[in-house]
């Protein structure tokens, strides 16, 4: 194979790399996006058990309301009576109760945002992963480009001509020219320092 048909085989391999490298981060994608909606769903299963133990809450709270009224009838005292002990008591169960329950609602909604939170964080890291492969896959493809010019740079992609130091020759000669020169003036009387 000629230098120009590896060079192009280089970079083709690389696009080829840069196309599977970038289909990957699209199923890595599709797999936060998946994760980030199961914890939502799971957020939202979580904020429902705190509503039903909320609902519970209330509901052992009407019936602690109710067994302290009725064994203040029972006692042959006025359970709606205002400031009276079975008054107090109410309250103070109503007062557990609600806080009770509160509780309940409180961790309900932090259920649901922290569940946002973490599906938003999948979300980004699949767009951050495609993102990066995409940058990834320009990159590669252009240092197989480079590593072309530099490995088959005698037919490569410019024709022989060397892309990233057009002067390459000109340079060498030059450098030879110096040396000879150098040598010359090293075996004069007068010394001069001489700056490569």
């Amino acid at each position: 194979m000629s230098g120009v048909e590896l060079a192009v085989l280089a970079v083709a391999s690389s696009v080829v790399s840069g196309y599977a490298q970038i289909k990957a981060a699209k199923e890595k994608k599709k797999m936060y996006d998946m994760q980030a909606n199961a914890t939502r769903i799971q957020g939202k299963v979580t904020a429902l058990q705190y509503k039903k133990e909320g609902v519970d809450k209330l509901k052992k709270l009407n019936y602690v309301l109710a067994s302290n009224t009725a064994r203040a009838a029972s006692g042959n005292i006025d359970p709606f009576s205002s400031g009276g002990s079975p008054d107090i008591i109410n309250t103070y169960s109503l007062r557990q109760g609600v806080n009770d329950f509160t509780i309940s609602r409180d961790n309900q909604t932090m259920a649901i945002k922290m569940a946002n939170y973490q599906a938003d964080q999948y979300n980004y890291a699949g767009k951050v992963a495609v993102k990066n492969a995409q940058r990834m896959a320009v990159i590669n493809v252009g240092m197989s480009v480079a590593q072309a010019g530099f490995i088959y740079g005698t037919g490569g992609f410019t024709g022989g001509k060397n892309v990233f130091l057009p002067n390459a020759n000109a340079a060498t000669n030059t450098t030879s020219t110096i040396t000879k020169t150098n040598l010359m003036n090293y075996n004069t009387t007068a010394a001069v320092p001489v700056y490569a």
